[in-house]
């Protein structure tokens, strides 16, 4: 199934001197959904939704020196935490499944 969407990347910029900050930078991409599915993962009474997908992207050159940055994709209107990356030159192969979460990436 094709795909177009965003994928975000972990960037580090100086919001005062001195003062750095984490902040996405969002680039969009086409790509291929190679693999959509969805599984349970039971909590006590609720269960949270668990995908397991893959998606391809034929890379560019920040794709390729960046891929370490990934924080998520968009699917469905969702932000989406990327779990795994493989660079299988040309491409890159983004693994994911839970909900990103911004507050998360906080400490």
């Amino acid at each position: 199934m094709n795909w177009y969407g965003d994928i975000a990347f972990s960037s580090q910029v100086e919001v005062e001197p001195g003062i750095w900050e984490d902040q996405p930078v969002i680039k969009r991409y086409y790509g291929d959904l190679t693999r959509d599915s969805k599984r349970d993962q039971l909590q006590g009474i609720n269960s949270d939704i668990v995908l397991v997908n893959q998606l391809t992207i034929l890379a560019d050159p920040y794709l390729q020196n960046s891929f370490h940055k990934i924080l998520y994709v968009t699917l469905a209107g969702k932000k989406w935490r990327v779990s795994s990356v493989e660079e299988t030159y040309p491409t890159i192969t983004l693994h994911f499944g839970q909900l990103y979460k911004e507050d998360d990436n906080e400490d």
